[in-house]
């Protein structure tokens, strides 16, 4: 076993080495022509869905703004969807060679200048670039066709609509090779994220109403850990199925009605090609979307020691990454009911039609969120350009309207 590492670390210092050879000059040549062109060189987050896609349309966008003085390249490491891999490399320059010099462009100082990040909004379109410019990547007609031909076989006809609807649960982060190498849990302990997770079965309800109304429901998931009750018409359960694939994976993200997400990595897919999304069960509240046509409907928080719920200035002060950090300020994270569930499937689908109707008082109770949202400073850094259609349920902005902030319960007070 040691013998093969040690031929396996010789070859890849061999290959350093060699590539070293014509990597350094043309590095050097990128550097000394920067009076005339700036050459930008850098890869993309793409081990991770919610980064991959996002970046790769971020890039897309501001390929089209670029000044022709400038000259984009990028590299890209192992990815986590071969589709969204293949239309990156029609979209953009992509070269592997690009790599060899990036890398020793950072290794030698003075470089800054030339190198690329893979985003620079932390994956969040707070500049309002997907709906200024041409993201939306288009699929071959090969590809098209491969879709819409699983979606017949489903018993889907041509015209009907269909939503996706994805249920993080911890089965991925678990399981997926890109993050342990083959060995569950290997790389990290995902665990601090497990207050985003929720029950599939409590949503049940809520997808027999839509599919009752003549809408599709497609579950999707790369990994699940339980599968959907079988038997429900205009339902299926793709996180499942034998021919689910990269290709499905976009597509039907990419081209669906609506989708109805908890919010994780897959539904930016639907973000970046202007789809309506519903987030149920969303937390943190302050990263909610506010620059997308998104309808958010968040889990409740409640104090623990005196079981009320926090106020919407409350929710927004403490929206945290980790599932301790509500622990120790005494918060306890409670999952919506399959009837606020339902009730929120209802909003988004009469929002989606143009069936819902907006009272005087729902809307003030908006613009009020919004004033909150702009004067806090802990929503501030991640919000920016805000979308006319991006809104937070209106039953759940009910239900809090009465709720008062009480200065005992402050960011940071665990008395």
């Amino acid at each position: 076993m040691r013998r093969k590492a040690r031929s396996a670390l010789r070859r890849l210092h061999l290959l350093a080495v060699l590539n070293s050879v014509w990597a350094i000059p043309t590095m050097l040549m990128m550097r000394s022509v920067r009076p005339i062109v700036l050459i930008r060189i850098g890869t993309l987050f793409s081990t991770r869905i919610g980064h991959f896609v996002p970046d790769g349309a971020e890039q897309v966008a501001r390929l089209q703004q670029q000044s022709t003085k400038t000259v984009d390249l990028f590299w890209l490491g192992k990815t986590c969807n071969s589709q969204w891999e293949r239309m990156i490399r029609r979209a953009l320059p992509v070269y592997g060679w690009v790599k060899y010099v990036d890398r020793w462009n950072t290794v030698l100082p003075g470089g800054s200048a030339h190198e690329r990040p893979s985003s620079y909004t932390g994956s969040r379109d707070v500049e309002g670039l997907y709906p200024r410019h041409d993201v939306k990547i288009p699929f071959l007609p090969e590809e098209t066709a491969e879709a819409l031909t699983w979606l017949r076989s489903k018993g889907w006809k041509d015209g009907e609509p269909f939503v996706c609807l994805l249920v993080r649960d911890d089965e991925y982060l678990a399981q997926e090779s890109l993050h342990g190498n083959g060995n569950p849990r290997a790389y990290e302990d995902w665990s601090y994220h497990d207050y985003r997770n929720s029950d599939i079965d409590t949503y049940v309800p809520a997808i027999q109403w839509l599919a009752a109304q003549g809408v599709w429901v497609i579950r999707m998931g790369k990994l699940m850990a339980k599968p959907l009750p079988t038997g429900m018409d205009h339902v299926i359960d793709y996180a499942f199925d034998p021919d689910k694939s990269d290709l499905l994976d976009i597509w039907l993200f990419a081209n669906c009605d609506g989708c109805i997400s908890t919010g994780t990595g897959p539904d930016i897919v639907a973000g970046v090609y202007g789809t309506p999304i519903l987030f149920v069960n969303f937390l943190p509240l302050a990263y909610f979307w506010s620059y997308a046509r998104t309808l958010t409907v968040p889990k409740n928080l409640l104090w623990t020691k005196s079981r009320q719920p926090l106020s919407i200035l409350e929710h927004l002060s403490n929206s945290f990454l980790f599932q301790d950090q509500y622990k120790d300020l005494g918060i306890d994270i409670v999952d919506l009911t399959p009837e606020e569930i339902t009730g929120a499937f209802r909003e988004f689908w009469g929002r989606c039609i143009g069936t819902w109707q907006e009272n005087l008082l729902d809307d003030q109770r908006q613009e009020k969120l919004w004033d909150t949202i702009t004067a806090s400073s802990a929503c501030q850094e991640h919000h920016g350009w805000l979308h006319r259609d991006a809104r937070i349920g209106a039953a759940w902005l009910r239900s809090v309207e009465q709720t008062v902030t009480s200065p005992r319960h402050v960011v940071g007070d665990t008395k």
